[in-house]
């Protein structure tokens, strides 16, 4: 379903690459981050080119929450224990600035996307402790921020931080404004890097030459080097778009387990939570969780659409900015937003643009992914190893859901199918789309989500819609169809 976003602004359509080409600098994904690092460095001179595979912004970009902010739920007294005080005010420090250049930005090209200065809250309904805890560590951090008790929502709760002089805009009206003069081919599909070479290969077969590259495509599809798989999962939130309910000009995040937000837009809102990790929703009714709880507080609301949003969640809840690897000199990466893209996509452009245009190396920052060591290796494996296993121990271990024939209508799962393990989706009028049940990428076993009709994969987060079409990286293949078995009258 489309976001808030798609349904108020309709951004420009560009051509399909079809010649080789030389380039200054090649960015892979069209989203907020690689549009405004792409803006960043043509401001200075130089030309990057931005390579999507499908339509630009319609993927994390598309179902952001437009908040700009640094209250990026408990981090703080977390970097604080993680790394020192002094890296803890660095991330403040360039989230702060971060906000800063977007309104900048917004005043001096005279932008007119719906922004607004507000309050960031977050909140707790359980633990007031975490919540002390964490304004603790923001005194440490310089963030301008009182502790609260009460707030605009009709809701109750232990207690609140209020984050001062935060944000809030329609990314879509922005990013069409600075999309003006940036060079994008639309439906190429960057199939393999070739790292040393500074190559890139269409699955069309043409070739992208560059002086250097930016993987900025949420998701990393080179494995090795960088083991980004091994860094990061990825995690879906739902959302609902709500009319009838109270107008609000403030930002709130609920950061008890179902992490509730709360982000008005005119006279819409946007009302979200119910957080899992992809490949972990086998239940499902996210949404209808959703309509309970906003039933709580506004009894009359009309929903007038409804989405799922994927993110990719980093161990250590930091962002990976700077080199990709070591290895190559002139190869950078932009990913592990954890939710929070709008502040950290303009972290990453000032970072990106300061390494290529200053010759800034970044690699005592916080941000730079040369933090994760031989130490962050082994607790990487630790933590996101036994997914891998268990997701690639399905396919030898797991007895299949269902049978074809017992499998009901409008309901998808694992089933065994002319004596193999396949992924089937039934719909409403019983007609069968067959796909294999292993996740391209490596081979993971897929999960069923019926909230959004789609096969997850629970080890590194790809997703692909019921007919096998990839809708989420890091696998850049879709399912092969197998079969449709059409229901006989």
């Amino acid at each position: 379903m489309n976001s808030l976003w798609e349904n108020t602004v309709n951004l420009p359509m560009y051509e399909e690459l079809n010649k080789n080409i030389n380039v200054d600098v090649a960015i892979i994904g069209g989203g907020i981050s690689g549009i405004l690092t792409a803006y960043k460095l043509k401001k200075q001179g130089i030309k990057a080119v931005i390579f999507e595979k499908d339509r630009i912004c319609q993927k994390t970009t598309a179902y952001t929450t437009g908040k700009i902010t640094l209250a990026h739920s408990l981090i703080y007294e977390e970097l604080i224990s993680n790394f020192g005080t002094e890296k803890a005010r660095e991330y403040a420090y360039l989230n702060k600035k971060a906000i800063e250049e977007y309104e900048n930005i917004i005043k001096e090209e005279n932008i007119e996307c719906d922004f607004e200065k507000c309050n960031a809250y977050l909140y707790t309904k359980e633990d007031e402790n975490k919540l002390i805890k964490e304004y603790n560590a923001l005194l440490k951090c310089d963030i301008d921020c009182e502790y609260i008790e009460e707030s605009s929502l009709p809701l109750k709760f232990k207690g609140a931080i209020k984050y001062k002089n935060q944000g809030k805009f329609n990314p879509f009206k922005f990013i069409k404004h600075i999309l003006k003069d940036l060079t994008i081919y639309e439906n190429t599909f960057i199939e393999e890097v070739k790292a040393k070479r500074k190559t890139l290969f269409t699955d069309s077969g043409y070739k992208i030459k560059a002086n250097k590259i930016i993987f900025a495509c949420s998701f990393p599809f080179l494995n090795v080097p960088g083991y980004y798989f091994l860094r990061m999962h990825q995690e879906l939130s739902y959302f609902l778009i709500l009319k009838n309910t109270k107008k609000l000009k403030d930002i709130y995040l609920n950061v008890d387990e179902k992490g509730y937000s709360f982000r008005g837009y005119d006279d819409i809102l946007l009302f979200g939570g119910e957080k899992h990790r992809s490949g972990e929703n086998k239940k499902g009714e996210k949404y209808q969780n959703l309509r309970e709880e906003i039933k709580k507080l506004y009894p009359g609301f009309e929903e007038i659409g409804h989405y799922a949003s994927e993110d990719c969640m980093t161990i250590d809840k930091v962002p990976y900015i700077g080199l990709f690897s070591k290895a190559f000199k002139d190869i950078y990466v932009i990913t592990g937003f954890n939710k929070w893209g709008m502040t950290s996509s303009m972290v990453a452009a000032n970072i990106i643009s300061d390494m290529i245009l200053k010759g800034f190396d970044y690699k005592d920052s916080i941000f730079s992914p040369e933090r994760f060591d031989t130490k962050g290796i082994k607790k990487s494996i630790i933590k996101e190893g036994p997914y891998s296993i268990k997701g690639i121990g399905k396919e030898f271990l797991n007895i299949p859901d269902t049978t074809l024939q017992a499998l009901p209508l409008g309901h998808g799962g694992i089933v065994e199918y002319k004596g193999e393990k396949v992924g089937v989706y039934k719909d409403e009028e019983g007609n069968c789309y067959i796909v294999p049940s292993k996740c391209p990428h490596l081979n993971c076993e897929l999960s069923w989500n019926p909230d959004e009709k789609t096969w997850d994969c629970p080890c590194h987060g790809s997703r692909f819609d019921y007919m096998g079409n990839i809708i989420y990286s890091p696998s850049i293949y879709d399912l092969e169809c197998i079969e449709k078995k059409v229901k006989k009258e």
